[in-house]
């Protein structure tokens, strides 16, 4: 059977710009991360480390459920991609949900804290039905293309152990641990039919370019490294923290999957050429890139009078790391369906041309009752991710304004924290460049938190 060489390009690794999640437990939370200079619980392993050398001995969990909307209208000038369209149901987006757990706990030693945390400080999630079939692209009007045709999923958890020590006014502290990404990513690719080369007429769009769901799966580790001073003078407080993901190096595989033109007309006037029975063709390979995190830098203030403490913060994100990303791929493990020939390079680069940008915000806490904490908070947070490499995977689009509130129980030794965060983002209109998909975006999340925490 005759082999068709298809050219194709492999989807390139874009997440979120950022795939940063705003932060674990639910008092930080509800003042919107304004908590570097002021944390003195189990989440200090994240926050910063030296919290730990006030925390008391607990136990502390914490959920979060977040809820993502999104809604794009593309301007790729791909017919299937942009209209018209198959007879089918046509959502171009899916309502997202996640549950983002966290736990951890302090045990005192010697006038000295340790402590532990499991968390996720970076996470994404989309699921898009973006294309279908365009109309004649099977003579038996089937889709058969599936519904979800664009997909990301990036997790990265966090299992860290830190310590805390005290000298007078000033504390500091360290942490280390491991750290585990997983990622999926997939898109809608295209793949040039040549007459020349496959014997068969040039039969024009929408035949000339055959739609290819191509998949990147993968996962690795890598280490975790956090530090971080605080200094009272008084009733100011301040704080200044370094987070450190090491770039795991992912090993996974891509594959992708050609879907044929079905036109039987064709099929006979080809003398029974076989890419026009409507079938699929499908290769994959072994494959590896380095996943490369941003550092962060946090720096805090906090004043405490009477009943209210107010705090800020202004916070480093060093996204422009993400530059390039270079995919391997090994050569010797690809397989392919013959129909399809073997067609991905041993090498490919991306270009995402991130930027590192900056978050700062406020927060303020008012103990109306002595057991009873009320929180809320303001946060503005750039976006790092330039028009040129924005898609739909990525669900950051633009500038965003993070609006929190919360608030805490104390029952002697048992607590609960309820907290709530809202994010108001721009409309998103971005025009056509090489490495994105061009349309106008808009997206919205929301997110409710509950945490209990037990001293013993």
């Amino acid at each position: 059977m005759r082999k068709i060489l298809i050219l194709l390009t492999i989807p390139y690794i874009s997440f979120a710009g950022a795939f940063a999640l705003s932060g674990v437990g639910g008092k930080a939370l509800s003042l919107a991360g304004s908590y570097v200079s002021i944390v003195d619980d189990w989440t200090a392993v994240y926050w910063n480390p030296a919290g730990l050398a006030d925390a008391k001995k607990s136990f502390g969990i914490h959920s979060s459920i977040v809820g993502a909307f999104g809604n794009a209208t593309t301007r790729t000038g791909i017919i299937g991609m942009d209209g018209p369209y198959s007879l089918k149901n046509y959502p171009i987006n899916s309502e997202q949900s996640f549950l983002i757990p966290a736990f951890g706990f302090i045990l005192p030693y010697k006038g000295q804290n340790f402590g532990f945390a499991l968390y996720v400080p970076f996470g994404l999630g989309t699921k898009w039905d973006l294309y279908s079939l365009p109309i004649g692209y099977r003579d038996d009007g089937l889709d058969n293309y599936p519904k979800i045709d664009h997909e990301s999923s990036i997790e990265v958890i966090n299992a860290v152990l830190g310590y805390g020590k005290k000298f007078r006014n000033f504390s500091f502290g360290l942490a280390f641990g491991v750290s585990r990404t997983s990622i999926l990513l997939r898109e809608v690719d295209f793949a040039l039919l040549d007459a020349n080369k496959d014997n068969i007429p040039d039969l024009g769009y929408p035949y000339s370019y055959m739609p290819v769901d191509v998949k990147l799966t993968g996962s690795g580790w890598g280490f975790v490294l956090n530090g971080g001073i605080k200094y009272e003078i008084g009733s100011l407080k301040t704080g200044l923290a370094i987070r450190y993901n090491s770039n795991p190096k992912i090993n996974g595989e891509i594959s992708a999957d050609v879907y044929f033109p079905k036109n039987s007309y064709y099929y006979n006037s080809s003398g029974g050429n076989p890419i026009f029975l409507g079938g699929t063709g499908s290769s994959k390979a072994k494959g590896s890139a380095v996943f490369k995190l941003p550092l962060i830098l946090d720096f805090g203030l906090a004043y405490k009078v009477e009943k209210i403490t107010l705090s800020s913060f202004i916070q480093y994100q060093g996204w422009g790391s993400f530059d390039v990303i270079k995919l391997d791929i090994d050569s010797a493990s690809q397989t392919g369906d013959e129909i399809l020939g073997k067609f991905l390079p041993s090498t490919e680069e991306f270009k995402e041309n991130w930027k590192s940008t900056f978050k700062f915000g406020l927060g303020l806490e008012y103990r109306i009752i002595k057991n009873t904490p009320l929180r809320i908070g303001f946060a503005f947070d750039q976006s790092p991710i330039p028009d040129s490499t924005f898609t739909p995977l990525i669900p950051d689009p633009g500038n965003k304004i993070q609006l929190t509130s919360g608030f805490s129980r104390e029952y002697n030794n048992f607590s609960y924290d309820i907290n709530f965060e809202y994010f108001i983002m721009p409309k998103r209109d971005v025009s056509k460049s090489q490495y994105n998909l061009p349309g106008e975006y808009k997206f919205s999340i929301f997110a409710v938190g509950l945490g209990l925490n037990y001293k013993f």
